[in-house]
């Protein structure tokens, strides 16, 4: 979040599809699978914003 603020891309939001185990929510103990987070375009499109 820090990163996007600073960097203020014209974008909707960022995702992170499939509820990964892992990211903020999901944890499961000390597992962590891969994941990546999505930059929503104004347009509806997604870049790889971020990969964890």
């Amino acid at each position: 979040m820090r990163r996007l603020l600073k960097a203020k891309p014209r974008a909707r939001g960022l995702v992170v599809p499939a509820m990964p185990v892992g990211s903020p929510g999901m944890e499961v103990g000390g597992r962590k699978d891969p994941y990546e987070v999505l930059l929503v375009n104004p347009d509806g499109s997604t870049r790889t914003y971020a990969q964890y």
